[in-house]
């Protein structure tokens, strides 16, 4: 069964600011689309439209005070990366 991760991996293009907004979400936990767009240095006008593409997607959902949260942990991800490294 694909993860929302593989999913996300395969709508979304890192380097993308869909990708960029999603990945920070997961890391940083909940935020509010200004301290996005101040601490991944795009700009509001940007980081709103992907919101609204992430949330039709499901990969993030918005809470009562305004604050987004991803829906895919960041230890999926890191487990993804770790998985995908060379080994001896």
């Amino acid at each position: 069964m694909e993860g929302l991760w593989d999913e996300a991996l395969r709508r979304l293009s890192p380097g993308k600011s869909l990708f960029k907004v999603l990945v920070y979400l997961s890391f940083k936990g909940r935020s509010r689309p200004a301290e996005i767009a101040g601490e991944t240095g795009l700009s509001p006008g940007t980081v709103r439209p992907a919101l609204r593409n992430l949330l039709n997607m499901g990969l993030v959902r918005q809470e009562e005070d305004g604050s987004y949260i991803s829906n895919i942990h960041f230890t999926e991800i890191v487990s993804d990366i770790y998985r995908r490294l060379p080994r001896e």
